[in-house]
């Protein structure tokens, strides 16, 4: 039997590649689903979910209106289907679908390995929401921030609020961390794609990796540095609304 890390708290989980437990989902057809987080663990409002293809492999119809999805691609590359339009997705690349259509994924000659978000879009007076959106990480460079050797990028829209959740690259230089302990409204879904480092959840410390995942709750208390080389994670965060 694999050693486990993962662990859970009040506020918090901690999946790590040894917990997993591929399912299904009818919507990506016979592609192994890991349930990294869904709202039946409260107070959840998103799900996210580890999805691997076989080379050549395609997904039935997903999404239904009203909610909202997220791609981003771990490993290999893939087609999104959305409304007509076809978003290539290679390693790094991502697409944001606000669930007006359904959409279909095939991926390439090569396996692939997604990260989907899925969740309710939160409208808001007369904010127009937001249309179909792709990219690359490498789109746009990487931030600075106020902590030397902590830097930054967006791959969404983070000053419109039409959008109301925000995925962003978080790197840290080794031994760099946050500057303090964060204890905020918003939830997390953090997923390590390089390095490691020590999570600070509620009172405990963690030790993360690439391929690890947490779940932080509203209020949840966090805080990370990175370990000997640098880390890198991809954080969801809900933004622009109030939480009633």
């Amino acid at each position: 039997m694999q050693s486990s890390r993962g662990a859970r708290g009040s506020s918090y989980t901690l999946v790590t590649p040894a917990n997993h437990y591929p399912s299904r989902l009818p919507q990506f057809g016979d592609a192994p689903v890991v349930k990294l987080v869904t709202p039946r663990m409260a107070p959840s409002r998103i799900g996210q979910y580890l999805v691997s293809l076989s080379a050549g492999a395609g997904s039935g119809p997903a999404a239904e209106r009203g909610w909202e999805s997220f791609l981003y691609a771990l490993e290999g590359d893939a087609a999104v289907v959305s409304g007509g339009d076809v978003m290539q997705l290679r390693a790094g690349g991502f697409v944001y679908l606000p669930g007006e259509d359904a959409y279909t994924i095939e991926a390439g000659d090569q396996p692939a390995r997604l990260l989907v978000i899925k969740r309710r879009y939160e409208p808001f007076a007369d904010v127009a929401a937001p249309r179909a959106l792709s990219g690359h990480r490498d789109d746009e460079p990487f931030q600075d921030t106020d902590v030397p050797g902590f830097r930054r990028r967006e791959l969404l829209p983070t000053t419109d609020p039409a959008f109301d959740f925000n995925m962003s690259l978080l790197a840290f230089e080794a031994g760099v961390g946050l500057d303090k302990v964060e204890i905020h409204d918003e939830e997390h879904g953090l997923y390590m794609t390089a390095g490691a480092g020590t999570y600070l959840l509620e009172e405990r410390r963690f030790e993360v990796q690439a391929g690890d995942f947490i779940y932080m709750a509203p209020y949840c208390p966090q805080s990370f540095v990175a370990g000997a080389e640098p880390a890198e994670y991809l954080l969801y965060k809900d933004v622009w609304r109030d939480g009633f």
